[in-house]
């Protein structure tokens, strides 16, 4: 028995040898020199619901061969309307009278066979209005299925 105690005492000298020169060891982290020092503060959480995100009115212009149905909604999927536009049109887009805003995450679908791509993916801000063509909505809403289809030759893909 006094040898395995020996051999446990040994053990507990060792470990209490090397633990300072252990915890002296750990890397220290030297920013380079001119960078800004860590945060002390955690980061702030990112906006809820997208409330900072810029909203602007909301203008589509149907450059596409037939007369087209929008449908928009909203982060949160609630359905903001639907509106027929003719061909060559340009439409600023109204419930009750009154012109609606949107956000780049708002949903958009052209027809009901086309899927739904977020404004902000296919318009652009400019002075405070979102404009959108409908063959940038068909082409983000259909280019990778008809990349990804085999049949398609790759000089089109």
């Amino acid at each position: 028995m006094p040898s395995k105690r020996m051999g446990f005492y040994s053990l507990f000298a060792a470990l209490l040898l090397c633990a300072p020169l252990m915890a002296r060891a750990q890397i220290q982290i030297q920013l380079p020199q001119g960078w800004p020092p860590f945060p002390e503060q955690p980061r702030p959480a990112p906006p809820e619901h997208f409330a900072d995100e810029p909203r602007g009115l909301l203008e589509v212009f149907n450059d596409w061969e037939d007369d087209v149905k929008v449908t928009v909604w909203s982060q949160q999927r609630e359905r903001i309307g639907e509106w027929n536009i003719p061909r060559g049109q340009t439409v600023n887009f109204a419930v009750e009278g009154q012109r609606i805003k949107v956000r780049p995450h708002y949903k958009i679908k052209v027809g009901d066979d086309w899927g739904w791509v977020e404004v902000g993916q296919v318009g652009e801000l400019h002075n405070g209005a979102w404009h959108v063509r409908v063959r940038d909505i068909w082409r983000a809403t259909h280019g990778a299925r008809q990349r990804d289809r085999a049949e398609v030759p790759d000089w089109r893909r």
